[in-house]
Parts: structure tokens; sequence; C-alpha cells
């Protein structure tokens, strides 16, 4: 490949998924600073995540006591390095605008994690993880802040010959989010804007080139209404 290439997010994350958790990514870095400061009672729960990626968050979610995790991802290769991570996982490959073979109130616990940036509209997946959630459960998302997207800020690398690698990617306002929620029947429980300043020490010099309080994350915090 010569020049910037756009990829669908499928081709785009099975070219990356070799070297995703090691690149230098502050998005990332992130997104998994705010799921570890999470106040989250996981012992004994069935955790559910869209967008699973390579596993790095399933696997936070276990070291913190769940029992059962399942995952799903629309990248194969992304699904082939999780499965490396813990082949008790029940991981499946899925779109996470489609309806999810899964039966109802199949989860304790529910993330998205950088992953509805990729989706154009939001109730749909919303709608499926309010159907997926038992009772008393928990839905968290972390996603790159609209001020971020609205600017056209959205997931991207570059490949091992140097080619700058983008894929659809759609911003949210405010507004789009809380009209998806009321949609599918989402209570917002809580909501964190996660600025640079917020990222704790081991933050990379990347993070802290836009100022201290530049929001890098909205944290959504939402449980049946």
């Amino acid at each position: 490949m010569s020049g910037p290439v756009t990829l669908s997010v499928a081709a785009a994350y099975d070219l990356w998924a070799l070297d995703y958790d090691g690149f230098d990514n502050p998005m990332v870095f992130a997104a998994a600073h705010a799921l570890s400061q999470a106040s989250l009672s996981l012992t004994q729960k069935t955790c559910l995540e869209f967008g699973c990626g390579t596993g790095r968050n399933l696997a936070a979610l276990a070291a913190r006591g769940a029992t059962r995790l399942v995952g799903f991802d629309l990248s194969s290769a992304m699904l082939v390095q999780a499965t490396k991570r813990d082949t008790s996982w029940t991981l499946f490959q899925a779109d996470v605008s489609a309806a999810i073979a899964l039966p109802d109130q199949s989860a304790d616990f529910i993330l998205f994690s950088l992953t509805l940036e990729h989706v154009a509209e939001l109730k749909s997946p919303l709608r499926e993880a309010r159907r997926l959630l038992r009772a008393g459960g928990t839905i968290k998302i972390i996603e790159i802040h609209p001020f971020m997207s609205l600017q056209g800020i959205s997931a991207h690398f570059k490949a091992k010959d140097g080619t700058e690698v983008t894929m659809p990617a759609f911003a949210h306002p405010f507004q789009d989010w809380m009209a998806g929620f009321t949609e599918a029947g989402l209570r917002v429980d809580g909501l964190k804007e996660w600025r640079a300043c917020d990222l704790g020490p081991d933050a990379a010099p990347k993070i802290l080139r836009r100022g201290p309080d530049w929001p890098w994350l909205v944290d959504w915090t939402l449980s049946p209404a």
C-alpha cells in the first residue's frame, strides 16, 4: 500500500490486530485507565463486551472477579488475539449494530469501550444491550469524547509499511447519546468526562500535548430505566 487509505472497520482491525496491544495509543491508555477506576462489583458475575477486540478489557474484568466472560467483535483477527488470552472465554464474531445471538438477560455487566464511534446510529446496539442486561445489571460505555469526534478525530494507525490507515467513524454529540438511552429504556446513573489531567501520573506525553484540561473520553454508567 502507498498513501493514506480508508478500510472497512473489519479490514482495518484485521490489519491492526497483531500490533494493537503494543501500539502507543493514548486513547486506549485512557480507556483502560477509566475502566480501572470504575467502581464495579463483578464477583461471580457474567460480563459481556460489545467489540471486545484483543480481549484486554475482558482480562481486566476477569481480574476483578467476573466468572464468565463473553465477547464479540467484527474482526476475526482481533478475536484470534483474544482467544490467546484465555480459551475459557466465550468469543464469537458479530456486528455490534446487528441482533446478537444471545438470549435475553444474558449478562450482569455490559461494556462498550472505543466501539460506538464506528456505529452510525446508537439506538440498535443500545437496544440490544438493554435486552441482554439482567435485572439490577450495569452498562458502562467508555468512548471518545464528543468534543474530539466532532473535530474529526477518530481511530487510525500506521501499518507496518508506514501507510496511514483510517476507518469509518461517526461523531455522536451528547444529545444523540441521551436520545439513544431514552429510546433503549436506559437510565444514566453516572457520567464522567475524562480530561488529560485525570489520567494519572503514568499518562504518556501524547495525553498532555493538547493541555491538561483537554477532554479525551466520555464515560457513561447506565442501568434499566
